[in-house]
């Protein structure tokens, strides 16, 4: 008897230890950038939309307007959670397809994400894209 009361106590401490580590963890885990987001500049003059892949830390993003054509596909980014900024690793690269496009007009591009309101800022210098999640039905990323 008294070895199934230590067995008992035994589980109730290790259930309560992993609740808490649980608990623990499910506060400080915080939402990152990932699905698809969509945006406009101008009232519509440009057009896109991001599709985030936080697991991988790739990005697929498509924008159109104002003779641009942009479709760059498994784009690497570094995300920072104190910061919640997004690094893109070939911004800078005029050989990567998003390099080549911000080189060639001497733009810069800063990505921010606010996990609170679940949207990514495109900050190309200029202009300041707002892209939140996109409804279910206006993905038209394949369309470009």
């Amino acid at each position: 008897m008294l070895r199934t009361v230590k067995y008992i106590i035994g589980a109730v401490v290790a259930v309560a230890a992993f609740t808490a580590v649980l608990a623990i963890m499910m506060s400080v885990t915080e939402r990152v950038p990932n699905g698809t987001y969509c945006g406009s500049y101008a009232g519509g003059l440009v057009v896109g939309n991001m599709t985030i892949r936080a697991v991988s830390s790739t990005f697929d993003m498509f924008l159109t307007g104002l003779g641009l054509q942009l479709a760059c596909k498994n784009e690497l980014f570094v995300y920072d959670m104190k910061t919640h900024e997004a690094t893109v690793i070939g911004a800078k690269d005029p050989n990567n397809c998003i390099g080549s496009i911000l080189t060639k007009n001497n733009l810069t591009l800063r990505v921010f994400f606010d996990p609170h309101a679940d949207i990514v800022t495109l900050d190309l210098g200029l202009a300041k894209i707002e892209c939140k999640r996109c409804p279910a039905l206006s993905y038209f990323g394949s369309a470009l």
